[in-house]
């Protein structure tokens, strides 16, 4: 009875698309695309603070992708394959295709504001905390779904489902072996956006999650399911010369360590254009951290969003952390020249919970300066980089969880080349 319901439903809401379908639609554009990233890093303190016995790492890292595209007006389409690796770390004759995959592999269904999109997609919501594409990843975030939704002038509704299963089974149930494979087994996920003409957004995200939690060692295999909530808002405005943000995220159900979750996240950005040349941004983001007297999760699973994009670029913290995190940011944007883009950012890290150092309570962790450029050398090819180092202090390797040396430099560089050109594009009749 209840997939005949789900049926049902997902039939009523694809019923003006199945209509539309019924005049077969000629000619159509098509495209290929690809994008070549080269990434140099040197890191001497990345992510954690490191001993002052550890040598620094350097490596380059890369993504290809080859992407087609097609798109008639009612029906548009894409496949895009990937492979990442590092330099040197292939064989010459290696071609086992471990990082080989499908990033995208999608069709879509549009008319009159209705779409409905299945296959292998990114999803992006907002400002990218919970759900995002995470292109700062070599791999980037994807999921196997089906995407409806409706958009007007001031609406967007979606609406996602994804069923993920391990292997082809006749006799065996629905245990999902989540090694190798999507975290979760099932997804449920509704996201709907205010927006109108004078900057004004209010968006709500409710995301279902299953997760897997049947042992593995038994036979035969047994599924046992729990389900986890995560739920939120976005609401911000901008004008030409402000921009203002606020975000707040609850969870709540049990994670796929079959622990009961309550946690909570909020966050607050703004920015101001002083002049062509100049802008401020500043903003602050705060995660409570474990719950000493709870045995409840009380520090929140930020689940697929972009880590990079928030709390410093040297991704000390993910909102994931026993002791919790307080971020307040600064920033200035300067255009040095017609193409030449600087940022310069500051970081002020506490804890949410007392860490005890040397019989002494405290909540400062460190402080963060980050400093990023972009130039675009031609209309397809973007070089960036930056700088940053971490002036961490005597908690930080508690709150970390692991041994380091704050005393010692903690710094990190990158230079990245991104070439990302139409390599064909022409109409079919």
């Amino acid at each position: 009875m209840k997939k005949l319901i789900v049926g049902i439903f997902l039939t009523v809401l694809l019923y003006p698309l199945l209509l539309c379908a019924q005049s077969e639609e000629i000619g159509g554009e098509f495209s290929i695309d690809m994008n070549l990233r080269p990434r140099f890093e040197y890191r001497n303190g990345y992510n954690y603070p490191r001993l002052e016995t550890d040598d620094a790492s350097a490596f380059i890292s890369n993504r290809a992708r080859v992407g087609m595209n097609f798109d008639n007006g009612f029906l548009s389409a894409r496949v895009a394959a990937q492979d990442i690796s590092l330099w040197g770390q292939k064989t010459q004759n290696d071609n086992d295709g471990r990082r080989f995959t499908l990033n995208e592999a999608w069709a879509q269904m549009s008319h009159k504001g209705y779409f409905a999109r299945i296959g292998r997609q990114s999803l992006n919501y907002d400002d990218g905390r919970i759900l995002s594409v995470s292109n700062w990843t070599p791999t980037g975030i994807w999921h196997d779904a089906l995407k409806l939704g409706y958009e007007n002038d001031l609406n967007t509704l979606h609406l996602i489902l994804a069923y993920n299963q391990s292997k082809e089974s006749t006799n065996d149930g629905t245990y999902y072996d989540a090694a190798g494979g999507q975290p979760y087994q099932n997804m449920q996920a509704l996201w709907y956006q205010y927006h109108n003409a004078t900057g004004f957004t209010a968006s709500a995200l409710f995301i279902n999650l299953g997760f897997e939690t049947g042992d593995p060692d038994i036979v035969p295999l047994v599924s046992d399911k729990v389900y986890m909530q995560t739920m939120g808002t976005n609401v911000g405005y901008k004008s030409t010369l402000w921009h203002i943000m606020g975000t707040a995220y609850y969870q709540m159900g049990r994670n796929v360590n079959n622990q009961e979750v309550i946690a909570c996240m909020l966050a607050l950005r703004g920015g101001y254009t002083i002049s062509p040349l100049f802008s401020l941004y500043g903003g602050t983001e705060f995660h409570p951290g474990q719950d000493p007297d709870s045995d409840k999760k009380s520090y929140m699973d930020l689940l697929y969003r972009s880590n990079h994009t928030f709390m410093g670029s040297m991704d000390y913290f993910k909102g994931n952390d026993p002791y919790g995190v307080f971020d307040k940011y600064l920033g200035l944007k300067w255009k040095a020249s017609e193409k030449l883009m600087l940022d310069l950012g500051y970081h002020h890290f506490t804890s949410h919970k007392n860490i005890v150092v040397d019989n002494a309570e405290r909540k400062l962790l460190g402080s963060e300066i980050d400093l990023t450029f972009t130039y675009p050398v031609r209309k397809y090819i973007m070089l960036e980089g930056g700088y940053s180092f971490m002036l961490a202090t005597d908690a930080m390797p508690i709150a970390k969880g692991r041994p380091g040396d704050p005393g010692a430099w903690q710094d990190w560089a990158y230079v990245s080349l991104t070439i990302n050109p139409i390599l064909f594009k022409g109409r079919f009749q």
